[in-house]
């Protein structure tokens, strides 16, 4: 997938030597924040390859008279992108295409210290830890989304949109990693990552809210004649 998007971005870079309808969309969303090189074709058709990621690491830890849990998460989003524009009416557009997924979450937690019930101390080397692994069904996903604006057009050298939609990535799938009191966590008899994915096999679609930034970086005088015929955001 990274080799497609290599060879796309090769063919939209080495188009700009002959004067195209090049631009560059700078974006953040739900899924992160990244950018697209744009391609536009014609007033109806834009392409975007692009790609766009965000990484949130925070530890946390849990006190109480009895535990004392240290909980270390990592939340990872983001994808690379080969997209479509279909521009429907002036300011409103559909953007759909394909996408390699990079979303996962990871969480583990630990004691820091003995565990104490009543007059038994259990040491935390035997609780032991356990660690969650949750990634979506799929790593290559479609994409759909509604957006108001005009990302790269003949009127303005830079415009404004802002797009709803989602990633159809599937179910979330679960991994689990436990030793110690915790084992029976990850054992695959006990399957308690399935009950978790049951609990949530609903939640198949990653919605999706974006803002774009739109740069046209060249246009021929060719494609600007043609651009001006129809209708485009001012």
């Amino acid at each position: 997938m990274r080799k497609i998007h290599l060879l796309v971005l090769l063919i939209l870079i080495g188009s700009a030597s002959y004067g195209q309808n090049l631009g560059l969309v700078l974006k953040g969303s739900t899924s992160g924040v990244g950018a697209d090189l744009a391609y536009r074709i014609n007033p109806k058709w834009l392409v975007k390859v692009g790609a766009e990621s965000f990484n949130f690491e925070f530890l946390t830890n849990v006190t109480s008279a009895d535990l004392n849990v240290d909980i270390n998460s990592k939340i990872v989003t983001g994808s690379y992108s080969l997209l479509v524009d279909y521009q429907i009416y002036k300011k409103l557009y559909i953007s759909g295409g394909v996408l390699m997924n990079n979303f996962s979450t990871k969480v583990k937690g630990s004691l820091q210290s003995d565990y104490k019930f009543g007059d038994i101390i259990v040491s935390k080397e035997k609780v032991g830890t356990i660690e969650w692994d949750v990634k979506p069904e799929r790593t290559i996903a479609p994409y759909l989304g509604l957006g108001i604006g005009n990302n790269i057009n003949s009127k303005k050298k830079v415009n404004l949109s802002v797009e709803v939609g989602g990633i159809f990535q599937g179910a979330p799938k679960f991994q689990i990693q436990s030793d110690g009191i915790f084992e029976s966590n990850s054992d695959a008899n006990f399957n308690q990552a399935g009950s978790l994915e049951q609990s949530l096999s609903k939640f198949q679609i990653y919605p999706v809210l974006k803002i774009n930034l739109g740069i046209r970086l060249s246009q021929s005088k060719n494609s600007k004649e043609k651009l001006k015929k129809l209708p485009i955001a001012n």
